[in-house]
Order: structure tokens, then C-alpha cells, then sequence
């Protein structure tokens, strides 16, 4: 009898070990994070090919604590999923269960409390012949209370590939996980935008009938209705009306979005559509503040201006003084110079253009001078000015065997100054500039590049009068002793360029990083050092050569370790007195209450920081702001932030600086690109006045 009852404890153990595997296999383990804890689980436990299925990510937030729907509401983020799977399978989007509104202070958010499933739907191929299925979900989440946790966790299962098998102990979780998914309906629902009210219209007798007291609309795309006030609902006989106020922050056009309407009975879900006749009058910019009549031929002027007076941007500076040197010892060739310039200006401003619309394309929230919140292009652009400055002391000569090339150098030394004079003042967005960019941001690629060639012919035009018109080329000075002298003061503002460089790169990068860029740059500059005396010394240019290579070589070396080991660099700090960090979130609060002035800047805008400290950060201000209980806010651009770019859209603005005055109950104001104190307090007088 003992044999006997140990057999059978033999094969219950078998059974159950091999039950507890199965489950397992189609069950991650849980990963515990601050107040959540995430599992990814899968229907069947074994699938075959040209299957589909449903998996599921657990969310199990801390009581209290909750998750986000795919529209957070006014504050949040939405979870997102990332999957890897092997070839041959794919994935759909997050089946989103019945969302909840939480309602803290003035803001509505929209999101899940305790277990929360996210169902996606795996299909494989006929063709897929592995003997398993690995499966890997990269989950990112934001779980809040009062304050909110951002989370992260790699989830993974593997599942075997034979005769189908459901998970047996996982039956009752799916059938959970469908019973909280909304109904899918398929009645006809489009919207439209008129006079800054988004309107949403249901055609369909079933959607009327939702209308009992208790309806609330949930709409699925982000930044395009505000959610306090909720806005109305109506109902006719055969139609479901819904009408919201514009988003502050609108800046693309949906040509769709799931609209989820949840009353004490149903909730069901259905696709809304863009209204034909709707998306062209707001892709013109007719939502914005800034005027909807322009043209293009408006916008070309706007854009001629605007580069023409970003030759007076302190940015551009440096460069222009190289390009007068040049321009008073060429005097013989001042027209075909100028042309030259002219082409390195429009070519090197249509390339950025093209850049960035392509980036776009591609999703990315990026803007103009996207290219200086990278720090490798600083840290080469510290490298080149140091370059530059000390050609112009006269450590070295640039391209002595060159020389003797005669007129082909000085064309290529034109065409560089314009690359260069366009990529330094690509900080700077000039008067009349912000307009221009704003527009051509959503148009056409043709229209758009059309629109910065224009930019580029304006900031040209100075040395292209020059060059054509003898009566303004007098002007300049005859060639002479003078100009090495002016040369080599030439060399200090390319210096003092180099400083600001290395202080904007310390702040994106971060001192550890900076200091190896010093590094870099004394190594290069005595490469440079080296190869200037071996132009000297021409019995030991091949040492001298061959030793300045190496300095460089060392110097690329350095250069490297700075850029991957940079970290995020020291921000200003800021104190209730002076000013706090913009969020979207607090904006949006605080306006509603009291007066609020955004300041948007970074620090390799040198018109921005020109405007803090001539208007924005002098007593007068404060005492202004305090004395009107303004709320001074500033957004940071020194490094890529998509919220700031969609700040910026929605002003049709592509760039920096732009300073926007909130006042309870009125229009947003938005000031000029060059402030003085003035500028500022008649702005808030204004704004005072019109109570």
C-alpha cells in the first residue's frame, strides 16, 4: 500500500509541476514598482501558426493611485506599450477599458483605478515555423496620487507553438478584462471647429438615446478640448451633440479620434471624423492668435524683413565682422563675393529647413535652432571658433598652398561665411522672423522652403547692395596697414563666442563634460599652434605636421569621451520671487486665477538672454510683476522639449523667444521678440485697463 500511495503522490506531483509550468509560461513575473505592480499575461499557454490572441497587461496600482486613459485629460500621460516580437508576428493597438474622471482642483483627468487590463491582439503568420513564441512588452506608465510616480518595466513570457491551449487559470481574467471594454459602435460621428468651440456631432438614434442625465464624453485626442468646463451635450431625435471649448494648447489637426461616451448604463466607443470643410480653415492658422488673413506674399515680405534685421541680432555678430573683413580687402570683387555669400546663406537656410520638416514628418516635436540643443554641434562649433580666432591673431594660416588658387578661394571663403553667418544665427528669430517661420511650419514643403530661401535672400541683401551698388560700396575703406590691426581685434569677439559656447554646452552637457571639452580645445588650439610654426619653418614642416595630426587626432579623442559622458547640465534655480519652471499643467492653473507672463527661452538664444537682462529681470519688472500679482513663468528650450514646441505652435511660433501675457478673462497677449522695460509695463497696463 505504500508503493501504491507513493506512486500516485509521484504522478499528482508530475501533474501539478507541469500545470504550475504551463502557467507560467504564459505569465510574466510581477514586477513590483513605486505604488504599482505590472505582470504581462497571455490567453493561451500554447498557439500555432495563423493563430490570433489576446494578451494582457496588468496594471495593479497602490489603493488610491491610479493609471492613464489614452487621453490623460488636463495633466498625466497615457501608458505606452512597446513590443518586440519575432519576425512573422504582429501586434494591434491597446484595447482601452471604460475610463474613469478624477476631478482634483480645477483639472479633470482621465484614467483607471485598481486592476487594470490592457488587452492587444497577437496574430501570427501561416508561416511561422519556430517551436516557441517569445513575447516582450517594454511598459512605460505614470501612476499619481497627489503627486505623481513615472514607471517603467520589461515584461516577458514565451509561449510553446503546437495544437492551440488556453491558460486555463487565465480564463476568468480575460473574461474580466472584455467585460470592462467599452461597446464598439460604428455610427457616423464628425467634428468641426468653429470660433474656437470644438463641436461633435453623432448622427445616430441609439447615440440620442445615451442622453439620460448622467452621459460623459471622453474624447480620445490629446490638446484638443479643454476638460473644466465640461462643455454641453444635446440630443435630437437622431443626432448626439457635443460641444467643448478649444484646447489652449492646439496646435495639429486630427483627421480622427475614439470618442467614448459612458453613461449609468453603457458605455460605448466609436471613431469621430474630421468635417471636410473644417481642417483647412485651422491648418491656415484661423485657430491661432495671430492673424488668419496672411498670404504668401505676406508672409514672403514678413520673411525678407525679418532676416534682414537678423544682420542687427547680437548672434550674428562674429560672423558679419569676418564677412566686412573680407568684403574691405576684396573690394575689386564686392559683386561676385556678394553672390557667393548670398548662395551659402539660401542654400545653408533651405538644408536646415529641409531638416526639419523631414524630422517633423517623422514626429519629432522639434522647432527652428533644433540644431543647437544637440551638444556635439556646440562642441564643434566651440572648436571652430577657436579655429577661427586664432587664424585671426595669426597663430596659422588657413590653406597658404590654397592661395595660390587666386579667385577660387575667395569664392569658397564666401560661400563658408554664409554657412556660417546662417547656422550662428540660427539662435536668433529677428522681428517679422517668428511670423514667417510659424507659417511656413504648416505648409507644403515647396511653400515652406520657398518661405526660408526668403529668409535667407533678407539676411544677404546688406552685402548683396553693397556688391551691386558702387554708390554704397564707397563706403567701405580703402584696403591698407589698417586691416591687419582690424584683423586681429576681429579675433576677440570670435573668442567671446567661444565662451558662450562653452557655457551653453556646460548646460546641456554638464561640468564633468565641460571640462573635458576645455581639454579638447587647449589640445586643438596647440595643434593649430604647431602647424602655424611649420608654415613659419619650413625645415620642419613634416615634424611639425605630422605633430600637430597628432594633437588633432588626440583632441578628437577627448572630444568623444565628452559627448558620451555628458549628463544633463545644472539648471537655473529658480525662487518664488523671481520666476518658476513652465509646465503645461501649471500653467493652466494658475491662469485661471490671476495674471501670468511666459517667458520662452534656452540659453543659446542670445536675444533671449539680451531681453532678460535688459526688460525681464531688472527691479523694475519685479516690482511691476509683484505689484499686479503676476505670475512670471519660463519655459526652457536649451534642450529638445516637445511641450515646449507645441507651446510655440500653438502661437504659430517655431522658435525662440516668445513672451505670452495671461490675463483672467481676456485673450492672450503676445509681446515682441526684442523687450525693453517700456514694452513690458504697457503691455500689462493694457491688459490692466481692459477689465
Amino acid at each position: 500500500m505504500t508503493v501504491f500511495q507513493n506512486t500516485i503522490r509521484y504522478f499528482v506531483a508530475i501533474i501539478l509541476a507541469t500545470f504550475v509550468m504551463t502557467a507560467n509560461a504564459s505569465e510574466s513575473e510581477i514586477v513590483e514598482q513605486p505604488h504599482l505592480r505590472a505582470q504581462l499575461i497571455a490567453e493561451y499557454s500554447q498557439v500555432e501558426a495563423g493563430q490570433t490572441f489576446d494578451v494582457a497587461v496588468k496594471l495593479v496600482p497602490d489603493a488610491g493611485w491610479h493609471t492613464y486613459w489614452i487621453n490623460p485629460g488636463d495633466s498625466g500621460l497615457a501608458t505606452v506599450i512597446n513590443w518586440q516580437l519575432p519576425e512573422g508576428v504582429s501586434v494591434g493597438s491597446i484595447q482601452w477599458p471604460i475610463a474613469e474622471k478624477y476631478n482634483i482642483g480645477h483639472l479633470s483627468n482621465y484614467g483607471f483605478e485598481g486592476d487594470t487590463y490592457l488587452l492587444s491582439t497577437i496574430s501570427i503568420s501561416d508561416s511561422y515555423a519556430a517551436a516557441t513564441l517569445p513575447i516582450t512588452a517594454e511598459v512605460d506608465w505614470l501612476v499619481c496620487e497627489e503627486y505623481c510616480i513615472p514607471g517603467s518595466a520589461t515584461l516577458s513570457i514565451e509561449l510553446d507553438v503546437g495544437s492551440p491551449q488556453r491558460a486555463a487559470s487565465h480564463i476568468d481574467v480575460f473574461s474580466t478584462a472584455r467585460n470592462n471594454l467599452p461597446e464598439t459602435a460604428d455610427w457616423q460621428a464628425y467634428f468641426d471647429i468653429q470660433d474656437r468651440q470644438v463641436t461633435i456631432i453623432v448622427n445616430n438614434e441609439q447615440a440620442a438615446s445615451l442622453d439620460n442625465g448622467s452621459l460623459y464624453a471622453f474624447i480620445g485626442a490629446t490638446e484638443l478640448v479643454e476638460h473644466q468646463p465640461p462643455g454641453s451635450i444635446q440630443s435630437t431625435e437622431s443626432e448626439l451633440i457635443i460641444r467643448r471649448d478649444l484646447n489652449t494648447y492646439f496646435h495639429d489637426y486630427p483627421e480622427h479620434f475614439p470618442l467614448l461616451l459612458v453613461n449609468d448604463k453603457r458605455a460605448v466607443q466609436l471613431e469621430v471624423h474630421v468635417a471636410e470643410q473644417s481642417a483647412a480653415s485651422v491648418n491656415a492658422g484661423s485657430i491661432t492668435s495671430e492673424p488668419s488673413s496672411l498670404n504668401l506674399t505676406t508672409v514672403l515680405l514678413f520673411a525678407l524683413a525679418g532676416g534682414f534685421i537678423l544682420n542687427l541680432m547680437p548672434c550674428v555678430f562674429p560672423v558679419l565682422s569676418l564677412k566686412a573683413l573680407h568684403l574691405a580687402d576684396h573690394r575689386d570683387h564686392a559683386r561676385r563675393d556678394a553672390l557667393w555669400y548670398t548662395a551659402g546663406v539660401i542654400m545653408t537656410f533651405v538644408l536646415i529647413a529641409a531638416v526639419l520638416i523631414a524630422l517633423r514628418a517623422t514626429g519629432a516635436a522639434l522647432g527652428w535652432g533644433f540644431q543647437l540643443q544637440n551638444p556635439i554641434l556646440i562642441g564643434l562649433l566651440a572648436l571652430l571658433f577657436v579655429a577661427i580666432a586664432l587664424n585671426l591673431s595669426g597663430v596659422f594660416q588657413i590653406g597658404t598652398s590654397l592661395m595660390r588658387l587666386g579667385q577660387g578661394q575667395q569664392q569658397q571663403s564666401s560661400f563658408a561665411t554664409g554657412v556660417l553667418a546662417v547656422v550662428i544665427a540660427s539662435p536668433c528669430t529677428a522681428p517679422f522672423m517668428g511670423i514667417a517661420l510659424g507659417f511656413a511650419i504648416i505648409q507644403p514643403a515647396p511653400i515652406a522652403l520657398t518661405i526660408f530661401a526668403a529668409l535667407g535672400l533678407g539676411m544677404a541683401l546688406p552685402f548683396l547692395l553693397l556688391g551691386f551698388f558702387p554708390l554704397v560700396a564707397r563706403w567701405l575703406p580703402k584696403p591698407g596697414a589698417w586691416m591687419n590691426t582690424f584683423k586681429e581685434w576681429m579675433a576677440i569677439p570670435m573668442y567671446l563666442t567661444t565662451v558662450w559656447l562653452l557655457w551653453v554646452f556646460g548646460r546641456q552637457a554638464g561640468i564633468d563634460s565641460l571640462a573635458l571639452l576645455l581639454v579638447a580645445l587647449i589640445l586643438f588650439a596647440t595643434a593649430l599652434w604647431t602647424w602655424g610654426k611649420g608654415q613659419l619653418q619650413p625645415s620642419s614642416k613634416g615634424r611639425q605636421m605630422a605633430l600637430s595630426w597628432l594633437f588633432i587626432a588626440v583632441t578628437a579623442f577627448i572630444f568623444t569621451i565628452a559627448i558620451q559622458n555628458q549628463q544633463v547640465g545644472e539648471r537655473s534655480a529658480p525662487t518664488s520671487q523671481q520666476w518658476q519652471a513652465w509646465t503645461p499643467e501649471l500653467q493652466r492653473e494658475l491662469q485661471e486665477t490671476q495674471p501670468v507672463f511666459v517667458n520662452m527661452t534656452a540659453d543659446w538664444c542670445i536675444t533671449c538672454l539680451a531681453n532678460e537682462r535688459v526688460a525681464l529681470e531688472t527691479e523694475a519688472t519685479r516690482a511691476l510683476f509683484a505689484e499686479h500679482e503676476i505670475r512670471y513663468l519660463k519655459g526652457d528650450w536649451t534642450l529638445q522639449d516637445p511641450r515646449i514646441t507645441e507651446y510655440l505652435a500653438n502661437y504659430q511660433r517655431n522658435g525662440v523667444p516668445l513672451y505670452v501675457l495671461y490675463w483672467p478673462g481676456q485673450e492672450p497677449k503676445v509681446l515682441p521678440q526684442i523687450l525693453t522695460n517700456s514694452i513690458v509695463r504697457e503691455a500689462v497696463e493694457q491688459a490692466k485697463q481692459s477689465i
